[in-house]
This record gives structure tokens, sequence and C-alpha cells, in this order.
């Protein structure tokens, strides 16, 4: 009987500690994969683990805009219609403390824009920032750090005699972001790197 007495005091102390180890710890995060609004639709809307769901939005027949819903309402959606290109892409995180990244690609032959929007899990928009070129390209490296390449554009470009094309030199800055919750992009690397 002192065996069965000991083993259950022993479980009773025990348990505390356990439940209390189990909140403390943070979710896990989690990047998801890019995907293309032209081809990838059928996939949205996507619950993420922090209840927020990422959804599209069909704008006029012209093509889908991401947008970030808490309990079916709207807490934010890309609101620059003029860039709007079926072909864009979304890429979108969950970091450890809960809040969620989206970087939206978009853009046709005059120029691309990327736009990073960060949202707590509560639903408030933190972060609002965009990057635009005549070639953009960007990417999570981990659930808050993304990677943003901004191609120069072509100097000597004469938009009344040159292609469009022309304004492609192939040489790319690439700066690195950490994205913190109080909602900065602090940038964290440099480079410049051609074609």
């Amino acid at each position: 009987m002192k065996k069965l007495l000991s083993i259950v005091l022993i479980f009773c102390l025990l348990l505390p500690a356990a439940s209390v180890s189990a909140k403390s710890n943070p979710p896990a995060a989690k990047t998801y994969p890019k995907l293309y609004l032209g081809m990838d639709a059928s996939k949205l809307p996507m619950k993420l683990l922090n209840g927020l769901v990422v959804d599209k939005e069909n704008v006029d027949g012209l093509g889908f805009l991401p947008v970030i819903k808490l309990n079916g309402k709207k807490v934010w959606r890309e609101a620059d219609e003029s860039w709007i290109n079926t072909g864009g892409a979304v890429q979108f995180t969950v970091a450890s403390g809960g809040d969620t990244f989206l970087l939206y690609l978009s853009g046709a032959t005059g120029g691309s824009m990327v736009q990073v929007v960060g949202v707590h899990k509560n639903g408030k928009v933190f972060l609002r920032k965009s990057f635009g070129g005549v070639g953009v390209n960007a990417t999570f490296l981990s659930a808050n750090t993304i990677q943003v390449e901004i191609e120069r554009e072509n100097l000597k470009w004469n938009p009344d005699r040159d292609p469009n094309a022309a304004r492609h030199t192939g040489v790319y800055d690439v700066t690195v972001y950490q994205l913190s919750a109080k909602g900065m992009a602090k940038q964290k690397q440099f480079v410049k790197k051609t074609g």
C-alpha cells in the first residue's frame, strides 16, 4: 500500500510541472510552400496553425488577390488592384510566437512588386511593407526571415526606341530582412549578384 501511495504522490507532483512545461513551449514555426494564385487557387482557403485563414478573392474576374481572415472575417486584403496578376504568388508562415507573415508577389512586363504583411494571431495587422522594381522576387528563409531580390534597371533604356525587355540588367540587389512582431523589417545582409 505504501508503494501505491508513493507512486500516486510522485505522479501528482509531476503532473503540474508537465502541464506548466507544455504551456510554456510556443507553437512550432512553419513555412508553407509558395502558391501561384493562377494555378493553385484550389488550394486556398488554408487554415493555419494559429487559427488564421489565408484565402483568395476574385476581383472583377481579373484575377485573385490574397486575403487573411479570422473567424470568417477579413482582416487583410491586398489593396493595390493595379498590380493584379493571375500568375501572382503567395507564401506565408506562422512564426513561433503565433504571428503570420505573408508575401504576395505580383506584376507584369512593366515591373514587379512584393507586398509583405504581418498579422498577429488575434487578427491585428502590425506590418506592411512593399518592394518594387523592374524585376523582384522574394522568399522566406525561415518563418520570420525573408530574402528580397530586386533587379537593377538599365539606366540606358529608352522607352521610345527600346523594347520593354531592354529594361532588365540581370543584376540583382539581394537583401535579407528579419521580421519582428513589433512591425520592423531589419536588414541583416546585403549582396549584389549577377544573373
